[in-house]
């Protein structure tokens, strides 16, 4: 069996969510072979899977344009959609050439809108696989006549199924929709625990985009803290600890050992909370369409506590960090492992 799977490479959650449900695919189907269609970095990738695929490394979506984590450039975002989308049909037409060519037997896209029209055009099923898709973020942000949607509307009308983990945006455009449990990576429970320097540690981590500035140095004046962060600074306060992730380590299997994570509101990183019951010190992030959803979870169902990007910036953490550690919420119950639905659930697709 021969599968394509489309993740965007805008930031790590798209691969933070399909790469559990590639891993079940592959245990209920140990003959598939993959070939993946995104822009992320190789070795990205393989920490996140584990085994190796065949990997065609060019974008499959434009995304947003991030000027940080936790600020979105809108004016950029709508001049890049626009130009790529441009030339959409063209691009259609060499993904249909791909999939035949690898003779695909299934389609699988988080969030590509070429994914759906090319396993049409093969007649091949196409699955979604996303808890929020560019139509439904651009659509915030453009008239409802504007040709972007139109676009998009046609493109994701032609998907077959679109399976929804919690904390997904309401996608009305994709005509066939089916709620599934959580999403997430576990720890692989091999790491050893880090160092401890202080009473109380915190994990500083955001994801794929670029991480927003902050006064490093500030840090120091929480010195009942111990801050892990992926490339600190050489001259960074002693309280202050780098870490590095790849295939042996993931932020996942740290969060064992630390009191509160620190982060933007993002699937990825706030299904991995959840699945190991870490406390958020979460950042605000008012531009993106997704954040008040997100807002709403972190506030009523999830131990958190946030702040304002301002007090991020100048390292005025502690209120978020005790905030976080003295919240009562606790997460909600995890009902089953929502890849493993997922798989069976595109595999029954197949067999109609």
């Amino acid at each position: 069996m021969n599968i394509t799977v489309y993740i965007s490479g805008h930031g790590f959650g798209h691969l933070a969510q399909m790469a559990p449900v590639m891993k079940h695919l592959r245990e209920q189907q140990p003959d598939c072979r993959f070939l993946v269609r995104c822009a992320l970095d190789r070795h990205e990738i393989g920490a996140r899977l584990g085994f190796d695929v065949e990997l065609e490394q060019s974008p499959v979506d434009v995304g947003v344009v991030q000027k940080n984590a936790i600020e979105e450039d809108r004016e950029a975002s709508i001049i890049g959609i626009r130009t790529w989308l441009d030339s959409v049909d063209d691009q259609i037409k060499r993904e249909i050439d791909l999939l035949a060519s690898f003779r695909t037997d299934l389609v699988i896209s988080d969030i590509s809108p070429l994914a759906f029209p090319a396993a049409r055009a093969l007649g091949v099923p196409g699955v979604g696989l996303a808890t929020l898709d560019w139509f439904t973020i651009y659509a915030h942000w453009l008239a409802a006549d504007d040709a972007v949607l139109e676009k998009l509307t046609h493109a994701y009308s032609q998907c077959d199924l679109l399976l929804t983990p919690p904390m997904a945006m309401d996608m009305p455009v994709f005509p066939v929709r089916r709620q599934i449990p959580l999403i997430a990576a576990y720890p692989s429970g091999k790491t050893c625990p880090p160092e401890k320097k202080r009473s109380k540690t915190a994990l500083v981590i955001f994801g794929g985009s670029n991480q927003p500035a902050f006064d490093v140095q500030a840090l120091a004046a929480m010195d009942d803290w111990q801050f892990l962060m992926p490339l600190a600074p050489t001259d960074a306060p002693d309280n202050v600890t780098s870490v590095s992730f790849g295939r042996d380590l993931k932020a996942v299997d740290l969060m064992p050992f630390v009191d509160v994570v620190v982060c933007k509101p993002g699937y990825g990183i706030l299904a991995e909370c959840w699945a190991t019951a870490t406390p958020i010190a979460w950042v605000e992030r008012p531009d993106f369409p997704e954040y008040p959803m997100l807002k709403g979870w972190l506030q009523n169902g999830f131990p958190s506590c946030g702040m304002n990007r301002s007090d991020f910036s100048r390292s005025l953490w502690l209120p978020a960090l005790e905030g976080a550690l003295a919240c009562r919420r606790q997460f909600p119950q995890i009902s089953a492992d929502g890849a493993q639905v997922a798989a069976t659930e595109i595999l029954a697709c197949l067999n109609g």
